[in-house]
């Protein structure tokens, strides 16, 4: 995990709590929607393909379940997409997820990777805020030497899963208030490319680690 506090990422913050705030105004009592659920609204650039949403989605729902006995995440939440927001949904907590660049892994140009974290939340006044952001750029070099070979769908199911990950690592942050972290599973303090996506290519992932909290 890593926090942030440049006055770019603040300025984004006060955007988010707007968005946020609209969000929880609107009435509970709208279909599809649940005064007790938390919603999870991932936002993603214009050019992040609408195929990498579906495994997205089930990977991070089928990671939550599992991780759900160790961690005090919410038994209720709801995955939605920023851009499918319909007037009138109301939720009684929001957590907003920042997808940056790209999420596909297949066509990554190849460039060397500066030292920074794949994923990170923002502490401000004393609070971990609901707010979490991962860098699919970075997380797609990182994965390219452990996917040479695969075909497309098992590239974008691996990103999937490493996106996830990431985002999930950090969403514990938020609901512990704390950053703490263990020393096996996904809330170790760096995540190797095995930590993303174990059992999903066996051997041909790579256990190469990058200095630095996720």
């Amino acid at each position: 995990m890593k926090f942030c506090f440049g006055p770019a990422v603040l300025r984004l913050i006060s955007l988010l709590l707007v968005v946020a705030l609209v969000l929880c105004s609107r009435p509970a009592s709208a279909q599809g929607s649940s005064p007790a659920e938390t919603a999870v609204v991932f936002y993603a650039d214009a050019h992040v393909t609408d195929p990498i949403w579906a495994p997205l989605f089930d990977e991070f729902q089928a990671e939550v379940n599992a991780e759900r006995q160790e961690y005090p995440l919410p038994e209720h939440f709801k995955l939605i997409r920023a851009t499918t927001l319909a007037t009138g949904q109301g939720f009684g907590r929001i957590v907003e997820v920042r997808l940056i660049g790209r999420c596909d892994v297949a066509e990554q140009a190849y460039r060397p990777l500066p030292h920074g974290p794949l994923g990170w939340v923002v502490r401000a006044s004393g609070e971990i805020q609901p707010f979490i952001f991962v860098d699919c750029a970075r997380v797609a070099q990182y994965l390219g030497p452990s996917t040479r070979g695969l075909n497309e769908n098992q590239r974008r199911a691996a990103m999937a899963r490493a996106i996830s990950r990431i985002a999930i690592h950090e969403w514990i942050h938020i609901e512990t208030q704390s950053d703490r972290h263990e020393s096996r599973g996904i809330r170790q303090p760096e995540l190797s490319s095995h930590d993303l996506i174990q059992d999903l290519i066996h051997d041909q992932i790579g256990v190469s680690r990058i200095p630095g909290g996720r």
